[in-house]
């Protein structure tokens, strides 16, 4: 086929005048997601409608033809024996070949198998239609047969080469761009019986995503032996696919089709193990539509970390979180495991260097060492573990852990108090505080300072010890990371409405127990305040109020993100699925601050609160702070600094 062939719509086929069969036009040309062509005729003396479907051979029809299959679905202003005549009719005009419906749609010549039968009717049908297969094929050559098929995604390239090729030669009017392994929702297997084949038209970035599986029995476009070739992205009628997409279809079929022997072997990788690499070419795993728009850390780098959430149970029931209501712990041992592998994999193929371990309690998974060991393998520089870490009371496993740590790494230990009382208050688990506190003594002995640091929830049921847990950790050189809690589920009868305070009364809280300890620390504790509250304008009304550096000891680095919103950064990747993982990713819902536009702080400042927030207290606590109320001020700083 010439170019301007390949690129004209298959509605051409039938003239400027799109007349046929006496008064009858064409009105109309589309694919089917089952594999067929739809043509809409027409009769514009009374509006009379046949829809005339042409099927590949060997589908049961009214009529066989050479060229296809022929019956009709849907008409109207017609009995059934007019249907029929006129599907008859239509069927002896592909017969006699005015319509050249090979040239768009070579699946309908091939049948479901191309035998050496098949193969002889389209070398004798299509002729010169031929060309528009590249590399090899043409009118003088069908593509020679293949016996096997490794099937991953260099295998279905070499399978598929050298007729087709990426960034080679045009099919119906789109370029070979990549092959590569769709991304699973979580809990999900991962499957290697179907990959992705992506093409794109050059001239308008369009982007169109076919799946080509094996051994799978389901509804397809078509079939060549057990592999079977499909089209993503498109539900909405199934009568109604884009006819350059249907035409894309058939030519990747009819490829498939003649390429495979009648005893063709398809190898299907067992696990992530046997599986060469994840796309080819192996920069390009992802759709052109997914490309990240990353924000952060560059406008054009790769995530900065792949968000790994692994859901077994933790055997706590802490009083700010409802997670365990709606996602069931799970331990999926060998599965979870094969599908983690490949996540690691093509999240380290986009360049992401860090992996954030995380989930209900990662570290009780069953496999959660060969994950650490496949870290490893695949190269990433850094690991943050968030858990629980009740597990690593134990010695024995501490050690195992720690042997399989990445150059960097960081490891985060909740704690809520610093007795059992105050800290099994929050966990509702009698004995979680002697396993904590026995893992935090364990790591510190093992580990150089900087690996462990306090991480804490600030809710009412510890409000009294917040102070104690950050001089707890700052007098043993550990970090701090505290946060408020934050709902789960957008409704007041989350747990989060049982626990969460005002903000502003837990920076009055803190100040007043700051101001009144004797400590050579102060601004370092009111640091600690300033990462607990994103809302910068409370810890200014309260250092105007008492005098003392609580906005000014806080670390302003940016804006501040409010807890559990954090997952909706582009620099943050989600399973296996890419730029796009944002979608499922966990997201609180939040509402706009209203002082976002008056504040001076806003730079600094969320610019949001949680909508269940609003619902339990309101927003009066938050006021704007004027550019003329921080010009005025003095910088507050403490004399015991």
């Amino acid at each position: 086929m010439s170019e301007d062939e390949s690129s004209a719509a298959p509605i051409a086929l039938f003239g400027e005048s799109r007349r046929v069969l006496g008064e009858w036009t064409v009105a109309s040309v589309t694919g089917l997601l089952a594999g067929g062509v739809s043509i809409w005729l027409e009769r514009p003396r009374d509006g009379a409608t046949l829809q005339v479907v042409v099927a590949a051979r060997g589908t049961k029809a009214l009529v066989e033809t050479p060229l296809g299959s022929v019956l009709y679905h849907k008409h109207s202003g017609l009995t059934e024996r007019e249907a029929g005549t006129i599907t008859r009719d239509f069927a002896g005009l592909l017969e006699r070949g005015e319509f050249r419906m090979g040239a768009h749609f070579p699946h309908l010549l091939l049948g479901v198998q191309a035998d050496a039968a098949s193969r002889a009717r389209v070398l004798q049908l299509a002729g010169s239609q031929l060309r528009a297969l590249p590399g090899r094929g043409g009118s003088e050559a069908l593509p020679e047969g293949r016996s096997e098929l490794y099937f991953d995604p260099p295998g279905i390239a070499e399978f598929l080469g050298p007729e087709l090729a990426v960034d080679g030669p045009m099919l119906a009017g789109y370029s070979l761009r990549s092959i590569y392994l769709p991304a699973v929702g979580k809990r999900v297997s991962q499957d290697f019986r179907s990959y992705v084949i992506e093409f794109v038209d050059p001239e308008t970035a369009e982007s169109v995503r076919l799946r080509v599986a094996a051994g799978v029995q389901e509804e397809s476009f078509g079939r060549a032996g057990e592999v079977s070739l499909g089209v993503l992205g498109f539900t909405q009628d199934l009568d109604a696919l884009p006819p350059r997409v249907a035409s894309l279809c058939s030519w990747v079929l009819a490829l498939l089709q003649l390429k495979s022997d009648e005893g063709l072997r398809v190898r299907v990788p067992q696990d992530a193990s046997e599986l060469r690499a994840l796309a080819h070419p192996s920069e390009r795993g992802r759709s052109v539509a997914e490309e990240p728009t990353v924000s952060e850390p560059s406008a054009s780098g790769p995530p900065s970390a792949l968000n790994l959430a692994i859901d077994t149970e933790c055997g706590q029931r802490c009083s700010f979180c409802s997670v365990k209501a709606y996602v069931r712990p799970l331990d999926e041992g060998v599965a979870a495991l094969d599908r983690i592998r490949v996540q690691l994999r093509m999240a380290r193929a986009q360049g992401v260097r860090e992996v954030r371990l995380n989930g209900i309690d990662p570290l009780t998974f069953s496999r959660v060492l060969e994950v650490l060991d496949a870290v490893l393998e695949c190269g990433f520089e850094k690991l943050s573990v968030y858990s629980p870490c009740r597990r690593l009371a134990d010695g024995a496993f501490r050690r195992e852990f720690l042997q399989r740590m990445p150059p960097e790494f960081t490891i985060s230990v909740p704690l809520y108090g610093v007795t059992a009382a105050a800290h099994e208050a929050v966990t509702n688990t009698p004995g979680s505080f002697a396993e904590v506190m026995a893992a935090l003594e364990g790591l510190r002995a093992e580990l150089p300072p900087g690996h462990v640091v306090i991480s804490t929830v600030v809710v009412r049921q510890n409000l009294e010890e917040f102070p104690a847990v950050v001089a707890f950790a700052r007098e043993r050189g550990m970090g701090v990371h505290p946060h408020l809690p934050y709902p789960m589920r957008q409704t007041t009868r989350d747990p989060y409405a049982d626990s969460a305070l005002r903000e502003r009364d837990l920076v009055e809280h803190f100040v007043a127990k700051t101001a009144e300890a004797a400590t050579n620390d102060r601004a370092g504790h009111l640091n600690v305040l300033g990462s607990a509250v994103p809302h910068p304008c409370l810890l200014w009304r309260a250092e105007q109020k008492h005098r003392l550096p609580v906005f000014g000891a806080r670390t302003v680095e940016g804006r501040q993100l409010l807890a559990g919103t954090e997952y909706r950064s582009r620099a943050i990747v989600h399973d296996s699925q890419g730029a796009k993982s944002q979608e499922n990713a966990f997201a609180v819902a939040t509402v706009p601050c209203p002082h976002v536009e008056a504040c001076a702080l806003a730079p600094v400042c969320p610019g949001e609160h949680y909508s269940v927030y609003e619902a339990l207290y309101g927003l009066g606590e938050f006021a704007p702070v004027r550019v003329a109320e921080v010009y005025a001020a003095s910088p507050m700083l403490d004399p015991r600094r």
